[in-house]
């Protein structure tokens, strides 16, 4: 699947979304792996893949495939289905070699880079230790969309379990209440906050730059539109963040303190912490490319503590 969105980038083939929409964008993994699976090119209907969670809610859910209604020979296949099926079996092969890893290590499938959103994967060794990366970059590298990341994974979890084991040795059920009244180390929510809305005036004065100099015939309307709606698109996510920490922030003080205490003692017990209990005490790990950490626990009242280290 690399080797076909290397191609497609490198050939300039657009997307739907540049067909459709005139929006800057780029072939990756999944829609590639999309594409390759749907039987609509081999004369296949199927429906009822999604259903809306309620008439109140718009968001849409998949269904179980068990309720999909699949209708063959439904129009003129341009794929032959010999080859279709050789293809599935070699997505299958892919995915096996690529998930062997699976549960190897405490903190993968937590991980995320703080500058793109994407996913932070934990590769192969490398001088003889294991290493991060980002999924983005690698996808994309040659596009400079992102930086690599690529930390040692060995220092990272030693890090984090270090500061977890920690905090949650200082962590009793009488303390915890204490701790968040009395504020000690709190989680600096304001800091995280104004760097959000330093970036979003950034990009705004960046388009009130760009609109300047389309006057002065510096750049041309195309262009002017074009990097006016990729710098937007970026505000929008930045804001939409925004408004998901400060939703943290109100909610911080509302978690099950006994739960939090069963928590803590479980994981104290653990000479080597399991993918599973992490995945219950944290949310995800955000690894910005200087280096810092930033932890986001699934329980509010852990998200008041102070929560950022350094690779």
């Amino acid at each position: 699947m690399g080797t076909i969105r290397d191609y497609l980038n490198s050939n300039n083939i657009p997307t739907a979304n540049q067909s459709r929409y005139s929006k800057d964008s780029f072939w990756e993994n999944k829609t590639i792996k999309n594409i390759l699976r749907n039987k609509v090119y081999i004369g296949t209907t199927e429906q009822n893949k999604r259903s809306r969670i309620s008439y109140k809610n718009r968001k849409l859910r998949p269904n179980p495939k068990e309720q999909w209604n699949i209708v063959e020979n439904t129009h003129p296949p341009i794929i032959d289905k010999k080859v279709f099926d050789m293809v599935q079996k070699m997505i299958i092969v892919q995915s096996y070699n690529r998930n062997e890893k699976k549960n190897k290590f405490s903190l993968d499938g937590l991980l995320f880079c703080y500058e793109c959103h994407h996913k932070i994967g934990v590769r192969g060794k490398k001088n003889g230790h294991y290493y991060m990366v980002c999924n983005n970059y690698r996808r994309n590298s040659k596009l400079g969309l992102c930086t690599s990341h690529g930390f040692s994974y060995e220092s990272l979890e030693e890090t984090v379990l270090k500061y977890i084991r920690k905090l949650f040795e200082d962590i009793d059920s009488e303390k915890i209440e204490l701790n968040i009244k009395n504020s000690r180390s709190k989680y600096d929510y304001e800091k995280r906050l104004k760097k959000l809305e330093t970036e979003v005036k950034l990009i705004n004065d960046n388009i009130d730059q760009m609109y300047v100099d389309k006057l002065d015939g510096k750049i041309s309307e195309e262009m002017y539109e074009r990097l006016f709606e990729k710098l937007k698109d970026k505000a929008r996510q930045k804001e939409s963040e925004y408004i998901e920490i400060k939703e943290m922030q109100n909610n911080s003080k509302k978690d099950d303190t006994q739960s939090i205490t069963n928590i803590v003692k479980e994981f104290l017990e653990l000479k080597e912490p399991t993918p599973e209990i992490m995945k219950v005490i944290i949310n995800r790990i955000e690894i910005h490319q200087d280096k810092q950490v930033d932890l986001f626990f699934n329980f509010k009242q852990l998200n008041n503590i102070k929560q950022n280290c350094i690779l």
